[in-house]
C-alpha cells in the first residue's frame, strides 16, 4: 500500500496551510542578502516549534511535530526516520514552487535539497528522480552559497560524493 505524504489532508486543508504565510511581510521585501538567508536558515534548523514561517509551520503541521526534534537534527541524523525525511521532501518541495517570497523558497529549496541528501548520506536512498549528474549540480551549487549554514554544507558534500561516484559508475 502506498503510504500518503500529506498525511490525509485533503486539498483545501492543504490550501490552508499553505495560506497561512500569506498575510506575513515578504521578509525578502528589502532584498534578499546572504546574512539575511544565512539567519533565517538557522532559525528554521534550530526551531522546534513554528515561529512564523510559513515552511516551517506547514512541516510542523505536516510531519507530527518533527517528532520532537528541531528540523536540523531529523536533516542531519543518521537515526532519522526515512518516511519523515521524505515527507520533509515533499513539502518543500510544494512549497518551493508555491510561496511568493523569493527568500521563503530559497529556504524551502534548500530544505527540500537537504532532505534529498540526508536519505542518500543517512540511509542510501535516491528520494528524487533526478538523475545522479543534475543531483551533484545542484548539490554543488548549494554548497558555493555564501549563505549555507555550514553543517549542511557538509551533508551536500557528502551526498555530492556519492552522486558523483554513481553518476561514474553507471
Amino acid at each position: 500500500m502506498e503510504k500518503k505524504t500529506t498525511y490525509g489532508l485533503r486539498l483545501d486543508q492543504m490550501a490552508d496551510l499553505f495560506a497561512l504565510g500569506a498575510d506575513d511581510s515578504d521578509v525578502s521585501a528589502g532584498g534578499s542578502d546572504d546574512a539575511t538567508l544565512r539567519e533565517l536558515l538557522r532559525e528554521q534548523l534550530a526551531c522546534p516549534t513554528p515561529k512564523g514561517s510559513l515552511l516551517l509551520d506547514t512541516l510542523v503541521m505536516m510531519v507530527d511535530p518533527l517528532h520532537g526534534k528541531t528540523l536540523g537534527e531529523v536533516l542531519l541524523s543518521p537515526e532519522s526516520n526515512l518516511d519523515l525525511i521524505r515527507a520533509i521532501k515533499e513539502c518543500s518541495k510544494t512549497l518551493s514552487v508555491t510561496l511568493d517570497s523569493q527568500t521563503e523558497t530559497a529556504l524551502a529549496r534548500t530544505v527540500y535539497f537537504a532532505a534529498i541528501a540526508a536519505a542518500l548520506v543517512h540511509h542510501d536512498m535516491k528520494i528524487t528522480q533526478n538523475s545522479y549528474e543534475t543531483l551533484a549540480e545542484s548539490l554543488a551549487m548549494l554548497i558555493e552559497k555564501p549563505w549555507m549554514a555550514p553543517e549542511l554544507v557538509e551533508l551536500f558534500a557528502q551526498a555530492r560524493r556519492i552522486c558523483q561516484h554513481r553518476a561514474g559508475a553507471a
